[in-house]
């Protein structure tokens, strides 16, 4: 594994996402709505650098969060495997350089995971009726996420993306 910018930021966002789960996120829990930064920070960096993310780090994240959480252990990490696969190769496919469609693919995976996730729990015997499960904890996570995934994509497009370096006096196009 090359050491480049995008690695490092990439290891040390998912450093303070997972430190962020651990200590903020039961702090500003509303009801049943617990704000998920590992599902945010994972999408985030699927659509930010969508050409070189791999399914090791959300594979990894998934599993911490789920050995953190109550749900079975291995749906988070499948999750968010699948739909930040998903999520890289839709932005490689549709993106047109507008704010747009990363926004957009963010949020549609962001809500794709917590759907799935609730599916799995609810396959896996969660004692909920899926209507109030939905209403109540999917949902407002949801929003929850997805905000929370709002704010990361400018840091994270400014912090973990390769840009060329131009050197002085060399022309650039324009």
């Amino acid at each position: 594994m090359e050491i480049t910018r995008e690695n490092v930021a990439g290891a040390i966002g998912a450093i303070v996402a997972v430190l962020l789960q651990i200590a903020v996120a039961p702090a500003i829990t509303l009801f049943e709505a617990v704000p998920n930064f590992i599902v945010a920070f994972c999408i985030v960096r699927a659509v930010a650098t969508s050409a070189s993310s791999g399914s090791a780090m959300p594979l990894i994240l998934g599993l911490l969060f789920d050995l953190m959480g109550g749900g079975p252990v291995g749906a988070m990490a499948f999750v968010l495997v699948l739909v930040t696969f998903l999520a890289s190769r839709l932005f490689m496919a549709l993106n047109n350089d507008t704010l747009f469609m990363p926004v957009a693919i963010m949020l549609l995976c962001i809500v794709l995971v917590e759907v799935m996730y609730l599916l799995i729990v609810m396959v896996c015997g969660a004692d909920v009726p899926m209507g109030d499960a939905f209403l109540y904890r999917t949902l407002p996570c949801m929003l929850y996420d997805c905000v929370i995934g709002l704010l990361m994509y400018p840091l994270a497009v400014h912090v973990m993306v390769d840009r060329p370096r131009v050197q002085p006096g060399t022309p650039q196009l324009r």
